[in-house]
């Protein structure tokens, strides 16, 4: 019993180390690991959990885990090495944390060093724990775009179920330490556990391949509307090489008159048959389609409105982009819309490696502020005003760049910097 013992736990705790070491190599790489490398590596693992004692295991350990790099990541080495060298100290420094947590919340001490078999199944519940604050951790980091609510409810329950099982785990270990059914029922919960955090990373992907659909269908309307947009001016352009001429010659009657009145009256006549919305030119098709909507939109609520934008290219994704011109020209709209003379002026200008965004808008209403957060004056809809700020904050931080808010009483004023490298 003690060597089928020693074997199952080596197999168990190797295992589930295992399954920690391919999740950080995922998350860390540049690409998913081959499914074939991981089973290779399983395999060597539960090889090596046989033989007992096993002389320098740690160092053995270190070199499979490399190689299994090597191999995964050739012929990039270094960044093979940077993982391993990361992979260690978290695992390391994690374990050491949650043995300490873990130990003082069950003031389990003196049965941890005087039981081998408690140590046993308390260091592999250590491992396990580490293991679930690590898919809690980067699941979060993955999916904060998304912000769903269920991600708290899942992660309240994991966590709340991981402490259950490790309680009751350790309290039947230390109540009968040689029960049969506790390498049975511990197992169970485990692959239970790890069964969820599976489902649950599939749910991810879904509500990820949600939102990215409802976004690409957005970004497709944009530049249909954008498309049409184009093909109008392109009509009223055609029209009026058309008919030039005709309107030359009745401008040179009236100047030969010296009508000039009529002559300005004419022109702005003319003028009028033309859309003074002028498609906004960028390098990304989806974003001059954003800024164009929103600048027919401005002017449809009789907003003065100015978008000016001098960048050769854009290396920021359109997700990004839609989410900051957005929201803040939404916002500057709203605001405008309420002023008498309401006008909003956007650039976005290339400076060097970076981009330089700002957006000026007037506003006849208080500005209220609370701890970075700005609420609306308008009833039944600060919780929705407030939303809009903290996305573009959001997507801003995302990227590593800086925003700031300033205002008067009349102008509101927001600038972004992001880094746009070539």
């Amino acid at each position: 019993m003690n060597s089928l013992f020693r074997i199952y736990m080596d197999l168990l705790g190797n295992t589930i180390d295992t399954f920690l070491f391919f999740r950080f190599a995922d998350n860390t790489l540049s690409h998913k690991i081959k499914n074939e490398y991981k089973f290779i590596l399983l395999c060597v693992y539960a090889v090596y959990s046989l033989p007992p004692d096993a002389p320098y295991s740690t160092f053995i350990s270190l070199a499979v885990n490399l190689v299994f790099l090597l191999v995964s990541a050739w012929p990039d080495w270094k960044r093979s090495l940077s993982v391993l060298i990361k992979y260690t100290v978290y695992s390391y420094i994690s374990m050491f944390l949650i043995l300490f947590l873990h130990s003082l919340a069950f003031n389990d001490y003196t049965t941890l060093f005087s039981s081998d078999i408690y140590e046993q199944y308390k260091l592999i519940i250590v491992l396990f724990l580490s293991y679930v604050a690590y898919v809690l951790y980067t699941n979060y980091r993955q999916n904060r775009r998304i912000r769903s609510q269920y991600y708290l409810y899942f992660s309240i329950i994991i966590g709340a179920v991981c402490l259950l099982v490790s309680y009751s785990t350790l309290y039947i270990c230390r109540r009968e330490p040689s029960s049969h059914m506790l390498p049975l029922l511990f197992t169970t919960l485990i692959i239970l556990i790890l069964l969820c955090i599976s489902l649950y990373d599939r749910f991810l992907e879904l509500i990820a391949e949600n939102a990215n659909y409802k976004i690409q269908v957005k970004i497709n309307r944009l530049q249909e509307n954008y498309a049409l947009q184009i093909e109008e001016n392109l009509k009223n352009l055609r029209s009026l090489r058309h008919d030039i001429k005709n309107h030359l010659i009745i401008i040179d009657g009236y100047a030969s008159q010296k009508r000039f009145d009529k002559i300005h009256e004419y022109i702005q006549k003319i003028g009028e048959h033309f859309n003074d919305t002028a498609p906004i030119q960028t390098p990304s098709t989806s974003l001059s389609a954003i800024l164009s909507e929103k600048m027919t939109l401005a002017r449809q609520q009789k907003i003065a409105c100015e978008i000016t934008c001098s960048l050769p290219y854009l290396k920021i994704d359109d997700f990004t982009m839609i989410t900051i011109l957005g929201n803040l020209l939404d916002n500057a709209i709203c605001a405008a819309s309420k002023c008498t003379d309401g006008w909003i002026k956007a650039a976005l200008l290339q400076e060097s490696s970076v981009l330089l965004i700002t957006v000026d808008n007037s506003h006849a209403e208080e500005i209220q502020e609370k701890d970075g957060t700005f609420i609306t004056t308008k009833s039944g809809r600060s919780e929705a005003h407030g939303i809009g700020i903290k996305n573009v904050r959001r997507a801003v931080n995302n990227l590593n760049g800086q925003m700031e808010i300033s205002y008067t009483e009349n102008v509101f004023h927001v600038n972004i910097i992001l880094p746009n490298y070539s």
